[in-house]
């Protein structure tokens, strides 16, 4: 597998060693590095698309942030290499796939493309969940700070309007509804996780009852499970059950 790459950082040192990372790791193949964004721009724009850029920040007379959101159908990923943490809310609003704080080893690097292509596939894996089973999400009113969702204590993720809640044992939380596309496709893939209706999401651990078509989750949450998913979650729970002749009135 060959995934083709362009690199874009103005200081010279953070370049040279993102190349020789990238020479060690064999699926990377590097085909242009810039140095200048305008430059980038300029050529990046006519150009084929290719599978990652790699783009710094903090960069003269355009941002990283200002170009990526010039550039994102330019590439299939976008990973942002900054030594600023500060901007990693700017990175979720042009669709980010990963960031990653310098100075970094080749080991972070790695990691961020594994997690990019699971398994030596070109099947994309968000880096809002990462393998240490938590997420940060930026919080709507709330300075934009970024707040840490543990799996183990999220019971339900739901779409609300043009926002998205993501219901914990601790709290409530509220952010933007544009990355609820990507973070429901990692969910659903997560198999401690089950889809419930097409904009709710939930935990199979905090699963306390079930009446009918109404599961009764813990902080007292609650959902309706929509038609076109009661099958599957009849076939969870059947798959999950010591009982084999339910008694009526349950979704079984």
């Amino acid at each position: 597998m060959s995934i083709s790459c362009i690199a874009i950082d103005d200081d010279h040192h953070c370049l040279e060693n993102l190349m020789a990372y990238m020479e060690k790791l064999p699926d990377l193949k590097l085909i242009q590095t810039f140095t200048e964004p305008l430059q980038a721009l300029a050529e990046i724009s006519l150009s084929n698309p290719v599978d990652i850029i790699f783009m710094d920040i903090e960069m003269p007379s355009l941002s990283g942030i200002e170009l990526a959101g010039l550039l994102r159908q330019k590439t299939k990923y976008l990973v942002f290499t900054t030594a600023h943490s500060r901007y990693a809310i700017d990175a979720f609003k042009v669709q980010a796939d990963a960031y990653l704080l310098k100075p970094y080893s080749i080991i972070h690097l790695a990691k961020t493309i594994n997690n990019l292509y699971p398994t030596g596939t070109k099947a994309k894996h968000p880096f809002s969940i990462l393998d240490d089973h938590f997420f940060y999400i930026p919080i709507k009113g709330e300075n934009s700070d970024l707040i840490r969702i543990d799996l183990n204590e999220l019971i339900a993720t739901e779409e609300i309007g043009e926002d998205i809640q993501f219901k914990t044992t601790k709290s409530t939380f509220l952010s933007s509804k544009y990355n609820f596309t990507k973070t429901l496709k990692i969910l659903k893939e997560n198999s401690s996780f089950i889809q419930v209706t097409p904009t709710v999401v939930i935990s199979k651990q905090h699963i306390k009852s079930v009446l009918d078509d109404k599961v009764l989750l813990s902080s007292e949450t609650s959902f309706t499970v929509s038609e076109s998913y009661i099958e599957p979650f009849a076939n969870f729970l059947k798959n999950n059950s010591l009982q084999k002749n339910p008694h009526p009135g349950t979704i079984l």
